[in-house]
């Protein structure tokens, strides 16, 4: 079997665990005899970060909507025929669609890449957040665009999206996603901002983010059991955010909240901390957190500073997995630092940057102790990290709970998958069939700690 994986960005580790993920799940349902063609922003360095040798089924392609079109931003007569150039492209995809004739659009990479399609059983648009309007979509739309000529209408992986306000975004999306088999939305929130865009609404299901498959069950069963003995070491993740509120103020606020954290887990109860991060050690990508993580450290007092490391290095998802399991906790403002901690049984405190982190720390019991980057002030930080440390064995419990549902919930898209693959899975079916129900009782049932209003 065949399946593109397309709109990947896996110089980011989130990412990439996203993409395992997914490959897990779908293994779940056909077995281990599929080659996945994923297509990814940069795919020769991606190839080098996960390369044959450990990776034998994945196979790295360049994202078509970046290397057929053309960006047309700046407007003028280069924006002008730039969108000339890309009506031209589209014009050829239709007639490599009907009849696979070759054209001037089309380098050998280009046409590569698209007899991958053609040749594709499933395609899926990979999990994550890139459909919401904080970004400019159309190279997402370009995507789809292809999708839909090629008649590879593709399935959505767990996202979070919207709202959609822009009548330009509205009017493109709907009639993607109408054509889509399939649409899983990682929060009921996402799902409520495309039900005025999709005719079938009964396609779209709220499941647990993808990585959340990959949680060691074990490990978590057995710290459920009994809690693990202190180790003395903390990891934090930052990352700079160019849309907080109040711009460099904001930023100023949310890095002097971090530092109050890394000073308070040295002086008043004697942690090792290690900023490590999901976005960092590859030169070529455009983010790298342990930049923001160097700021923080160079402005901590040098007794603090001590104690506190700063890992820039690359890490895949293993081996960052395998970073922090042996961790007290972890601080994590990346929204996959915090489910690949929790997938390994160490518990987190969560700092949102958008409203997808918020959700997670809904449904495993950390809310009333999330902080935000739009209004973490210091004094804050300091008063949450406190409650989180005081009651760390009531929320581990909680959290290591709720990653057992979690974990239910991502693999329960192997029903609906399996429906459309047309292969049952009677591995997977017995395991998952209550598990989206369950975890939105447990949600709706739980209240915290304190607070008397129930999560919904």
């Amino acid at each position: 079997m065949k399946v593109v994986i397309e709109n990947t960005v896996c110089l980011n580790t989130g990412d990439a665990a996203i993409l395992l993920a997914i490959r897990h799940i779908l293994r779940s349902i056909v077995g281990g005899d599929v080659q996945f063609l994923v297509f990814d922003s940069q795919p020769d360095v991606a190839a080098r970060l996960y390369p044959k040798k450990d990776y034998p089924d994945l196979e790295f392609h360049k994202l078509l909507s970046e290397s057929l079109f053309r960006d047309q931003h700046g407007g003028g007569i280069k924006g002008w025929l730039k969108s000339i150039y890309n009506r031209g492209v589209l014009r050829a995809l239709r007639r490599f669609a009907q009849n696979g004739a070759s054209s001037v659009f089309f380098s050998r990479s280009d046409r590569h890449g698209l007899e991958a399609y053609a040749s594709a059983d499933l395609v899926v648009t990979t999990g994550g957040t890139y459909l919401v309007e904080n970004y400019d979509l159309e190279k997402r739309l370009n995507q789809f665009r292809i999708d839909a000529i090629l008649g590879k209408d593709p399935i959505f992986f767990t996202q979070s999206l919207g709202p959609f306000n822009k009548s330009y975004n509205r009017q493109e999306l709907g009639p993607i996603f109408d054509r889509a088999p399939l649409i899983l939305l990682r929060d009921e929130r996402s799902r409520n901002h495309i039900l005025d865009l999709v005719k079938d609404p009964g396609k779209c299901h709220v499941v647990a983010d993808a990585v959340f498959a990959l949680a060691d069950t074990d490990r978590i069963k057995k710290h459920l059991g009994s809690a693990p003995a202190p180790t003395g070491r903390v990891a934090i993740s930052v990352r700079h955010w160019s849309f907080v509120s109040d711009g460099e103020d904001g930023m100023r606020r949310y890095l002097d909240s971090i530092r109050e954290i890394a000073t308070i887990l040295v002086r008043d109860h004697a942690k090792e901390v290690t900023f490590i991060s999901t976005c960092q050690g590859v030169p070529e990508y455009a983010h790298d957190d342990a930049r923001t993580a160097r700021a923080i450290v160079a402005e901590l007092d040098p007794e603090i500073a001590e104690h506190v490391n700063v890992d820039a290095a690359f890490h895949t998802p293993d081996q960052l997995m395998a970073l922090v399991k042996d961790c007290d906790f972890v601080v994590a403002t990346r929204m996959h630092m915090m489910i690949m901690s929790l997938c390994v049984g160490t518990p987190v405190l969560p700092i949102a940057y958008e409203f997808k982190t918020k959700e997670v720390a809904k449904h495993i019991g950390v809310a009333d102790l999330l902080l935000d980057i739009d209004t973490v002030t210091p004094s804050e930080a300091a008063e949450k990290l406190g409650r989180f440390i005081a009651s760390l064995d009531h929320y581990r419990r909680a959290s290591l709970e709720a990653v057992l549902e979690e974990h239910a919930s991502a693999m329960s898209a192997t029903r609906p998958l399996s429906s459309l693959i047309g292969n049952r899975s009677p591995n997977v079916a017995d395991d998952v069939g209550k598990s989206g129900e369950q975890r939105l009782a447990r949600l709706r049932n739980s209240k915290h700690e304190g607070q008397g209003e129930p999560v919904v």
